[in-house]
């Protein structure tokens, strides 16, 4: 489905972008929590998360295989084909590199159409609905504007 651009007044949001929060938030909350726990018990620790969907593709199948046995692949929306990953122990700019393989792989895959946002994170200071619904907010903004096989930064880093 199109939408317009929301204005950044406008703070109406359609079905399926509160339903995109909602199912983020009810499938990330629990690992993000036990992720958030190491971070403070465990001392320097890190991770990255990043939301990916792709058109024309079974991505989940992909990701299996691509993925680390470390990494944390997180079914969000099946129907529309958005899938997060969770990659410990990697800073922003391993994330970035992991996202850019994960991206061109889809594309030699089949995959004509990718949206991909990261977020890095290195501490606890945000709260995890922050974290999620600034991943949330940042998707649905590239997604409108069709800015699609490329890497998206949330701002909280």
């Amino acid at each position: 489905m199109e939408h317009e651009r929301r204005l950044s007044s406008n703070i109406l949001f359609h079905e399926d972008e509160v339903k995109l929060a909602k199912n983020m938030m009810d499938k990330l909350r629990t690992t993000v929590e036990f992720l958030y726990y190491l971070m403070d018990n465990r001392g320097k620790f890190s991770f990255t998360m990043i939301i990916i969907s792709a058109d024309e593709v079974r991505l989940e199948l992909l990701l299996q295989k691509w993925k680390r046995k470390t990494d944390i692949l997180v079914e969000i929306d099946p129907v529309n084909n958005v899938y997060v990953i969770i990659c410990q122990a990697t800073d922003k700019r391993g994330g970035f590199k992991f996202a850019e393989i994960l991206i061109s792989n889809i594309n030699l895959h089949g995959g004509e159409t990718t949206y991909c946002v990261e977020t890095e994170l290195t501490n606890t200071k945000e709260s995890i609905q922050e974290v999620i619904f600034n991943m949330v907010d940042k998707y649905i903004g590239i997604k409108q504007e069709k800015k699609s096989n490329e890497v998206f930064f949330t701002s909280n880093e």
